[in-house]
């Protein structure tokens, strides 16, 4: 899993830190693998997957700044079949709409964001889904 996250999503998180927007995804047939690549298994840190990694290598740098401020913001979305479902919503079935817009780029409509300051924070949030 280590290899995995080096190789691909390594270098977008660093890109995140230094301002630049960043999404990693995965995609393919059911049964794929995306959510063990994804998500890992948490209880063996040698088995996590691109998400907890990336949350431990953003507040791992974050603490490392003396001179940087950071805004963590967490959401957490599914694109199935063509639709967009806000995994972090009391109705998480709710479809939601891609939006694009000349001052924040492509978002989308109505997506829940929470502000996280620590690892367990994070995890708090998508533990929560």
């Amino acid at each position: 899993q280590k290899e995995v996250y080096e190789s691909t999503a390594a270098g977008i998180v660093n890109s995140t830190l230094e301002g630049y927007n960043g999404t990693i995804f995965a995609y393919g047939q059911t049964g794929t693998g995306k959510t063990h690549t994804m998500e890992g298994y948490a209880v063996d840190p040698s088995q996590q997957g691109i998400i907890p990694q990336s949350f431990e290598h953003i507040f791992a740098a974050i603490e490392g700044s003396s001179n940087i401020q950071y805004l963590v913001r967490a959401s957490f979305l599914e694109i199935y079949n063509e639709e967009i479902r806000d995994l972090l919503s009391k109705n998480p079935k709710d479809k939601m709409e891609l939006k694009e817009s000349k001052d924040s780029g492509v978002y989308v409509k109505g997506l829940n964001a929470f502000v996280v300051k620590s690892v367990p924070d994070i995890r708090n949030v998508l533990e929560v889904s």
